[in-house]
């Protein structure tokens, strides 16, 4: 009757946080304080992603203003070079926001699961 069951939909889940109706924090953000992170440097992190120096850095900003506290401290050049380091709070926003993604996605997946919206019968 129902013929041979083939998987055909994956569930796809984009997750970010608002305030105000305004995106205080997304994977966009959290990608580019992955990447600030592990190369020291904003502008880095910024041609990195393929976005401008300005774009990331409205970014960076419009968050820190939302959240009420700084993401980034930034190092001024000389000898050394400039650069960014995350601040502790910075920190604690990407591990926080890594649990909630992972359980949030792992309870969808489980969901969908046991839904049968994921096989499409031929």
């Amino acid at each position: 009757m129902f013929g041979e069951i083939v998987p055909m939909l994956e569930l796809k889940l984009k997750i970010w946080l608002e305030k105000n109706g305004e995106t205080v924090f997304g994977l966009g953000r959290y990608e580019l304080l992955k990447l600030v992170d592990e190369l020291g440097s904003l502008h880095k992190a910024a041609e990195a992603l393929g976005i401008s120096y300005r774009s990331a850095w409205g970014k960076i900003r419009d968050t820190e203003r939302r959240l009420g506290f700084k993401l980034l401290e930034r190092k001024v050049g000389g000898k050394s070079g400039g650069g960014s380091v995350l601040t502790d709070e910075a920190h604690a926003l990407l591990k926080e926001y890594e649990k909630l993604e992972r359980r949030i996605k792992e309870s969808a997946h489980k969901a969908f699961a046991k839904s049968r919206l994921h096989i499409i019968v031929k």
